[in-house]
């Protein structure tokens, strides 16, 4: 009796551990993964889809209470946030990446809130960036979407880290149509950034948030 209670014993011990294993090895594949892929698509990841995986992929105990529930759920958004982080920076550092913008501010009125990001956005491709902004108004703007649009070539580009741990990229957009300094910032938490441009033809400030997302596509044509 004593060997079939030694041996159910470390059965369950051992069935502990082997899921303790798995929700490690699940979050080192994820963060793994966040540092190496790079999508093909500049749509945004559901981040509602990620909390999910882990949440049934985890060990949930069956007495949870609420105030546990309430954690663990908690613990899961700072893990996905930490992942988006990591690809974001990286974007950054690669310069493969969309700013995808739904809020922007230009240089004489507050933010214009819930844009289209598909008309708001930030894109670089190596050493090539588009910049454009499209405001909801009857004036056509130089662009004919009611802002403007800039191709550019990517030079003097600086990366640095702020003391709150956020990633600070800097550098100059130059373009037939207009020049631009550009600075975003990828907040530490998140992939959560704000851009703020400054062209040099008297088109004022323009500043733009959202998410900073990878985003490579061989296909798109930038003529600075």
């Amino acid at each position: 009796m004593m060997v079939c209670v030694f041996i159910v014993c470390n059965f369950a011990t051992t069935i502990k551990k082997l899921k303790a294993m798995k929700k490690i090895t699940f979050i080192l594949s994820m963060t793994m993964a966040a540092i190496i892929a790079m999508p093909q698509v500049a749509q945004a990841q559901s981040y509602d889809d990620d909390i999910y995986v882990i949440e049934k992929t985890g060990d949930i105990p069956a007495n949870e209470t609420k105030k546990e529930r309430k954690e663990r759920i908690k613990k899961d958004h700072q893990i996905v946030d930490s992942i988006f982080n990591l690809k974001a920076v990286k974007a950054l550092q690669d310069g493969y990446f969309v700013l995808q913008a739904t809020e922007v501010r230009g240089s004489r009125g507050a933010y214009s809130l819930g844009l289209n990001d598909n008309t708001n956005f930030l894109l670089a491709q190596g050493d090539k960036g588009i910049f454009q902004v499209a405001f909801d108004t009857p004036n056509p703007g130089a662009n004919g979407l009611g802002g403007v649009t800039l191709h550019g070539r990517i030079n003097k580009k600086n990366i640095t880290q702020d003391k709150k741990g956020n990633v600070v990229a800097s550098f100059d957009m130059v373009g037939r149509n207009m020049h631009a300094s550009v600075t975003i910032t990828v907040y530490s938490d998140s992939d959560q950034a704000i851009a703020d441009v400054f062209p040099t033809m008297g088109n004022g400030r323009f500043t733009l948030r959202g998410r900073l997302v990878p985003y490579t596509n061989d296909k798109i044509t930038i003529t600075p």
